[in-house]
């Protein structure tokens, strides 16, 4: 899984590599504003120094993207495989004005006894659980259903940069009324100790 700074630039400003100086520009414009300093959503999803470095490489995506010359010889030096970003659209969650909402309580999650560790497929029992279609939970958050599933299904090939799957977590546990801190460690921690068994 690829941090912020592993990101191309064209997944940075979220368009393919085929787009047009018109639709660069568009998407510039669109994450500038979602990053910008006074937005409140923002800060509540992500750090400071998480959103320093989105914006710093939101800023040089465009420019390098925005210069022929350079666009040119940044493909030529980073393109070796023809493939796309892997998720769509990260950006909308951060800038969705979502109604504050209860714990459900009438559903009993058993998630009380011991340390739980909420990865993936804890998440998709607990969402099964109560009832809570994928579905409503992508328009809620306005979080694409894919990424979604990616995350329940821990899909480690297809989970988006860091920075963004933080902020993903975050929107999906407050949609089930959970504690969006102790999701993210737990499934940061659930990924931690895949990659150690992964290690030689």
């Amino acid at each position: 899984m690829k941090g912020i700074e592993e990101q191309t630039y064209y997944e940075v400003l979220e368009v393919t590599p085929t787009a047009s100086a018109k639709e660069i520009q568009k998407a510039y414009e669109h994450a500038k504003e979602t990053f910008h300093q006074d937005s409140l959503a923002v800060y509540s999803l992500f750090t400071e120094q998480e959103i320093n470095e989105i914006q710093v490489a939101i800023e040089e995506a465009y420019r390098v993207l925005m210069d022929e010359a350079l666009r040119k010889s940044y493909d030529q030096s980073h393109f070796r495989t023809p493939s796309g970003p892997r998720w769509e659209k990260p950006l909308e969650i951060q800038v969705i004005s979502r109604e504050k909402k209860p714990p459900p309580s009438s559903v009993s999650v058993p998630m009380s006894t011991g340390e739980v560790v909420y990865r993936g497929r804890t998440l998709k029992q607990i969402r099964e659980r109560m009832g809570i279609d994928l579905e409503i939970i992508s328009q809620e958050t306005k979080i694409n259903k894919k990424t979604l599933e990616s995350i329940e299904e821990e899909d480690l090939e297809r989970l988006p940069a860091l920075v963004y799957l933080k902020g993903f977590l975050r929107g999906y546990a407050q949609s089930l009324g959970l504690d969006p801190q102790k999701v993210v460690e737990g499934y940061l921690t659930f990924l931690d100790e895949g990659k150690k068994k992964q290690s030689p």
